[in-house]
């Protein structure tokens, strides 16, 4: 997928087959099975990893981030978006069919 392609309706899910994903207090760290590397995400970053098991809308990670958080819908929107398109290149999610 192409950077700023992403919409509200795209379906996305986690990349397990590629990261191994562990809880370290609120974080999450991850380790890329592929290259050995390590991500970390802060407490939404985490967040967003959790409600990406199964295959979900943009739309819907989106309310229920408003949801477990106290931040405005145009802002929640806009950083989610930018997050997963970021993540989306180091292929920590992909889209789901």
């Amino acid at each position: 997928m192409e950077a700023g392609l992403m919409t509200l309706n795209t379906k996305i899910q986690r990349n397990e087959t590629k990261f191994l994903a562990n809880a370290l207090g609120e974080e999450m760290v991850m380790m890329n099975m592929e290259n050995g590397d390590f991500v970390s995400m802060n407490k939404v970053g985490a967040d967003i990893w959790k409600l990406t098991q199964e295959p979900v809308e943009v739309s819907e990670v989106i309310q229920k981030l408003l949801d477990l958080y106290d931040i405005n819908a145009e802002q929640c929107s806009t950083e989610t978006l930018a997050f997963l398109e970021s993540s989306m290149k180091q292929n920590m999610f992909t889209v789901a069919e």
